[in-house]
């Protein structure tokens, strides 16, 4: 195994060739080439100062783990098979699909039934609603299948109906 310093410098040296245009490649910067040999210059010594040492047999595995880790944590994926349908009025079933515990936001499904209705509300956020199946009726205006509708923060619906029964998938 090569000392680190030699390592590191080779690293560097790989980096910064890349900004040496002593070829004149075309889209390269020949005012750059006095500057990578003076960061060269710079840097060697520290390099060649540093001690020998030998990165741990696993570290590879470590960094492929953490990477890893880290992307999963920032997707959530909900499948139609799990959660839970909760019923939150007679007529009417919410099943969560994600929500964001920093900002209090989630993502759910409304199964609403045939006569179902929600009374009026204000919202603290903003709130959209896309119409999956079936219709529902907000403040005399007829939303179907394959519409929208966004409320912003300090609005307040109208009651919404639901005489034919729907599917509603909600961010708020």
């Amino acid at each position: 195994m090569k000392k680190t310093s030699d390592a590191a410098f080779e690293a560097i040296e790989a980096a910064l060739g890349g900004l040496d245009t002593r070829g004149a490649l075309p889209g390269t910067r020949p005012d750059l080439g006095r500057e990578v040999a003076e960061i060269n210059e710079i840097l060697t010594p520290i390099l060649q100062g540093l001690p020998q040492a030998e990165p741990p047999a696993d570290l590879f595995d470590v960094i492929v783990a953490d990477l890893d880790a880290a992307a999963e944590d920032q997707t959530q994926a909900s499948y139609a098979r799990e959660g839970v349908w909760e019923q939150r009025s007679e007529k009417i079933w919410k099943k969560v699909l994600g929500q964001d515990a920093e900002t209090g936001r989630s993502m759910y499904l409304l199964r609403c039934l045939p006569g179902a209705q929600i009374s009026s509300h204000p919202h603290e956020r903003t709130e959209h609603l896309f119409i999956i199946e079936g219709e529902l009726w907000m403040g005399g205006k007829l939303y179907k299948a394959g519409d929208a509708q966004t409320s912003t923060p300090g609005s307040k619906h109208a009651v919404i109906d639901m005489p034919t029964g729907c599917l509603v998938l909600v961010s708020a």
